[in-house]
């Protein structure tokens, strides 16, 4: 079969491999759909950690199951249409007993490898797509789970205002997810397209970032109060800084995105302390936020058709990478299938 292998930096090939086969308890999975991913890029370009090359990055995908291994099946056939869940947790360390599987002391990372035509994975790291909901849908159940995994830790009462700061794939999806929770969402952003989208898919205001004071705009829609929830997608330490000047007063600011290349952030601590902001972070998912994720999927309650802008085959994976690379449209798909 056709596989995308890493060799290093700017240097991602199309080779030939063996075809995958399914040991005991596990299923062969031909790949229909695989999202890149900004950390994709960063393995891409060398920024981002270090590899063992060669290596099949991807890791966002959805497929159809083509071949189980003996042993527990999971309760999958063939044919079957799944997602892939890569982190494997233990659910019996202190991490997992407290709810923070995210975190799980015993993780493995299973490598997805999904920029090839097939792949191979443990049945119990897969889940079934619901009827109804596109190969090309499902293959945003990871992000999305991520983005649900942030969303548990943040209180947003009924109407209060959240704002999120960046719209692109990740911050369309916060989007979505606040709006489906009752809010009222305004999305900031330096690109029209963009906030159109975010319109299109539900934001009550958009706040053109590169129109000038931000924080001005931001206090006009919100009685001069601020934003009761910021959502920073933004890796950026001055977009960082910058939330704080939009929460309101017993607000929250979550810091989804991480900083690359890495930076500080300086931080009045009055802010926290006098205005009482709570900071959260978030970092990836547990099992049940990806369940999650293809629920609100099957539903229709997160819409990601108007987020895919560029279709690509597997041989045209390096333009896949440099089309999300240089920022062009929203998210890029890999679409494959023999």
């Amino acid at each position: 079969m056709k596989s995308a292998r890493l060799y290093g930096h700017d240097d991602l090939r199309i080779e030939d491999v063996p075809d995958p086969r399914a040991g005991s308890g596990e299923a062969v999975v031909e790949i229909h759909a695989s999202g890149v991913c900004p950390s994709d890029i960063r393995s891409y370009t060398g920024s981002g950690t270090a590899k063992r090359d060669p290596w099949t990055p991807g890791h966002e995908v959805a497929g159809v199951i083509t071949e189980l291994g003996d042993g527990q099946t999971g309760g999958f056939s063939v044919g079957d249409r799944v997602v892939l869940d890569w982190r494997g947790v233990c659910g019996r360390c202190h991490e997992c007993a407290r709810g923070a599987a995210n975190f799980c002391e015993n993780l493995v990372k299973f490598p997805i490898a999904g920029f090839a035509e097939a792949t191979v994975m443990p049945v119990g790291q897969l889940r079934a797509v619901p009827d109804g909901l596109s190969l090309e849908a499902a293959s945003f159940c990871e992000p999305l789970a991520c983005v649900v995994n942030a969303h548990r830790g943040l209180a947003m009462p009924l109407a209060c205002n959240v704002l999120v700061v960046g719209a692109g794939p990740i911050g369309l999806l916060h989007t979505q997810v606040a709006r489906s929770r009752g809010a009222r969402v305004i999305v900031a952003d330096m690109k029209a397209d963009r906030l159109a989208t975010a319109t299109a898919l539900g934001a009550h205001d958009v706040v053109d970032a590169s129109a000038g004071d931000t924080r001005q705009a931001v206090r006009a829609l919100t009685e001069g109060r601020g934003a009761d929830v910021v959502i920073v997608t933004v890796g950026s330490p001055a977009v960082i800084s910058s939330a704080f000047e939009l929460v309101a007063r017993n607000g929250a600011v979550n810091l989804f995105a991480g900083t690359h290349p890495k930076g500080t952030v300086e931080l009045n601590p009055d802010v926290p302390h006098y205005d009482q902001v709570a900071i959260t972070g978030s970092h990836d998912f547990v099992p049940n936020d990806f369940a999650t994720a293809l629920r609100l999927l099957g539903f229709g309650m997160v819409d990601v058709a108007p987020l895919i802008s560029h279709r690509f085959s597997l041989d045209s994976v390096v333009d896949a990478f440099e089309t999300t690379r240089q920022q062009k449209g929203l998210k890029s798909l890999v679409v494959t299938g023999r």
